[in-house]
C-alpha cells in the first residue's frame, strides 16, 4: 500500500472513530441535553463530505414531517418508511424538523417508553427511531473501506508513477496490462496544477507543515485516479476539501489562493 493511500485509510478510519463517538454521545444523552446533542450530531453529518454526500444521495423523498408529528397517536410510535434510501430521508428530515424548530422531545417520543421516566422514552426513541440512521452511516463507512481495498483481502496492486494517461494493473501471479482510461492532455494539465499548488503551498509560510504533507499526499492519491476508468469519488473529494482548507489559510489574490481554486475545479471534474 503506498504511502499517500495508507493515509487516506487513516482519514476513514478516523473519520468512521469520530462519527461512533459523536453518534454514542447523542444516542446515550441525557433528554435535558437532547437538542444540544442532536445539533452537534447533525453537524458532524453536514461538515463531514463523506457522510453529508451519502445522506443526500438518499436524501430524495420529501416527507411532511410535521403532519407526521401531529398526526401521531397517544402512546403511538412513528411508522418508519420500508426501503432503506425512504428510511434514511425520512429520519434524517425528522431529526432537522425536531432541531430547527427545537420541539419537546419528551412529547416527540412518549410511547416510546415502558416507564414512567421521560429518560425511558427518549432512549427508546433514540434506538428504533435514531440509531437505524446511525448504523446505515456506520455500514456505508465500513463498505467503502472494503471497495477501496483497506480490508486488508485485496491482492489487487497499483504501480501509477508516470501520469501518462494509462494504468498498470497487476493482479495475483498475472502479467501487468496497460490500459488507456483517461484524457491524456486532462491529466497531463491536472499534474502540472497540482505540481504548482503544491510548489507554492510549501512556500506558504501561514501553512502548518503537517497540513502541507496530508495535503500534498492525498493530492498524489487524487492524480492517480485521474488514470482510473472510474475514479474513486471518496479520494477525490477527500483532496477537494483538503485544498479549501488550505484555501481559507490563504490570503486572497495569492498565488496559492488562485491555484487552489483552479484545482478544486479540475478535481471536481473528475466526479462531475
Amino acid at each position: 500500500m503506498t504511502e499517500n493511500v495508507a493515509s487516506l485509510e487513516k482519514e476513514i478510519k478516523k473519520l468512521s472513530l469520530n462519527f461512533r463517538r459523536v453518534a454514542s454521545r447523542f444516542l446515550n444523552c441525557n433528554f435535558q441535553d437532547y437538542h444540544d446533542c442532536l445539533k452537534r450530531f447533525l453537524l458532524f453529518i453536514e461538515d463531514s463530505p463523506v457522510i453529508y454526500e451519502f445522506i443526500q444521495a438518499n436524501n430524495m423523498i420529501r416527507f411532511d414531517i410535521e403532519q407526521v408529528i401531529k398526526g401521531k397517536g397517544f402512546q403511538k410510535k412513528f411508522r418508519l418508511p420500508i426501503r432503506e434510501s425512504e428510511e434514511i430521508a425520512f429520519i434524517y428530515q425528522m431529526l432537522n424538523y425536531i432541531s430547527d424548530n427545537e420541539l419537546d422531545i419528551t412529547n416527540i417520543s412518549f410511547g416510546y417508553g415502558s416507564s414512567n421516566k421521560i429518560q425511558s422514552h427518549v432512549e427508546n426513541f433514540n434506538d428504533q427511531v435514531v440509531k437505524p440512521l446511525v448504523d446505515y452511516i456506520v455500514t456505508y463507512l465500513g463498505e467503502m473501506k472494503i471497495d477501496m481495498g483497506f480490508d486488508g483481502k485485496s491482492s489487487t496492486q497499483y504501480n501509477i508513477r508516470e501520469f501518462r494517461g494509462q494504468l498498470n494493473h497487476a493482479e495475483g501471479q498475472s502479467t501487468v496490462t496497460a490500459t488507456q482510461t483517461f484524457n491524456e492532455t486532462k491529466t497531463a494539465d491536472l499534474k502540472e496544477l497540482t505540481e504548482q499548488f503544491i510548489k507554492e503551498l510549501n512556500k506558504d509560510e501561514s501553512v502548518p507543515q503537517d497540513d502541507k504533507e496530508e495535503t500534498t499526499e492525498i493530492l498524489e492519491a487524487a492524480v492517480q485516479e485521474a488514470e482510473s476508468a472510474k475514479p474513486k469519488k471518496i479520494i477525490v473529494k477527500t483532496a477537494i476539501e483538503k485544498v479549501k482548507s488550505v484555501g481559507e489559510l490563504a490570503s486572497a489574490g495569492t498565488t496559492l489562493f488562485t491555484l487552489g481554486s483552479q484545482l478544486v475545479e479540475s478535481l471536481q471534474g473528475l466526479i462531475a
